[in-house]
């Protein structure tokens, strides 16, 4: 059969048509896929960017150790979106208020929102707040019997009185100092002296030691009954330290007293005769407060105090430097017991640590989280 060129071109055309027609579906159709696969990695890439925003909000939160940033909302502006940090308190203290303990981050970007919620478990490690009131300090006068000494009158020998060994001690705790909340030019965090009575009126010049700080350049400061040393390096507000006294009681005027902060010799006490004297005298040992005759509370320390430890022995600078390395989590009562009279953790009791029995009567300071 014989095809007419007519027809034979229309044919073309129509195939030509259905071709383009074709071409046309398949190009709008890609152009759709591409449009949605762009829209779909646009979306990809707004949750991620704001995915990691929310994520950074936990990161900035977490260098404030989550507890101490302000309950309420935290904004922080970036250039590329926003992040906004939610903070929910509970009972729970943290350096002495109501911890946050529950964080919600949302990072935001044009296109795309994320959460993060992170809550805080209740902590097993707590130390004690001192507010600088009168009414916040720590009695440990359960230990006197202990530490009682006695002067040998022919040897002059300075020895317990409970077994006789030579009466050498070291004290050891962590400070963190609030400089703003203290109401006087100096204050103690340590005390042991003679103010049992109110006619002791010389009380102040037969105290055993008594260690504080200065509020004017945060230096330490140790008083016997001779007068004050000061050591001039300063402990900073925002951070915590790590103080320890050891004194070897040889006899009045001899042995060796040493103070060292942060693992480090800091310096040497000037020895005299104060020492660790009977109940009976009036003997008072107390932790956030000196004590004055009445006997009277009076410069009393502000900020946080931590593990505290008393042991009737000198302790080297190897056994300083473990207790500062190994932090304030460390037991001193499972790895340092030699010679330990007391240990006082002070994770949310007062009991002591050791096994001695030498339980500590906190009145005002509160538990808090750190």
């Amino acid at each position: 059969m014989i095809r007419n060129k007519a027809q034979e071109g229309v044919f073309i055309g129509l195939f030509a048509l259905g071709v383009l027609v074709a071409i046309s579906l398949a190009v709008s159709f890609m152009g759709n896929r591409v449009t949605d696969l762009l829209q779909i990695q646009g979306q990809v890439m707004a949750g991620k960017q704001s995915y990691w925003l929310s994520y950074s909000g936990i990161e900035i939160v977490a260098t404030n150790r989550f507890a101490s940033i302000a309950a309420g909302t935290n904004t922080y502006s970036l250039s590329n979106g926003s992040i906004s940090v939610l903070g929910e308190t509970s009972a729970d203290k943290f350096n002495g208020a109501d911890r946050t303990n529950i964080i919600t981050s949302t990072g935001s970007v044009a296109d795309g929102v994320r959460n993060i919620k992170y809550t805080l478990g209740t902590s097993s490690e707590y130390a004690l707040f001192f507010d600088g009131g009168a009414g916040d300090y720590v009695d440990i006068g359960n230990i006197n019997g202990k530490m009682e000494m006695v002067v040998d009158d022919d040897t002059q020998a300075i020895t317990y009185v409970d077994g006789g060994a030579q009466a050498d001690y070291s004290i050891s705790l962590w400070l963190k100092p609030d400089y703003a909340a203290m109401n006087d030019d100096y204050v103690f965090f340590f005390s042991s002296n003679n103010c049992g009575d109110a006619g002791h009126s010389d009380c102040n010049n037969e105290r055993g030691i008594v260690i504080g700080l200065r509020k004017d350049n945060s230096y330490l400061r140790i008083w016997h009954s001779d007068g004050e040393v000061d050591y001039n390096q300063a402990l900073s507000a925002d951070a915590w330290h790590h103080v320890v006294y050891t004194r070897s009681a040889a006899n009045p005027g001899a042995g060796e007293g040493k103070i060292y902060l942060n693992g480090a010799l800091l310096g040497t006490d000037n020895l005299d005769n104060s020492w660790f004297k009977s109940a009976a005298e009036g003997e008072l040992w107390h932790l956030g407060a000196d004590i004055d005759a009445g006997p009277t509370k009076s410069e009393n320390y502000a900020g946080c105090m931590d593990e505290v430890a008393i042991w009737r022995a000198v302790l080297g600078l190897s056994d300083v430097q473990t207790l500062y390395i190994q932090g304030k989590s460390f037991d001193i009562a499972t790895h340092m017991s030699t010679n330990l009279v007391a240990y006082w953790d002070f994770d949310n009791t007062s009991n002591d640590g050791s096994g001695n029995g030498f339980s500590s009567t906190v009145t005002g300071a509160i538990y808090t989280g750190y």
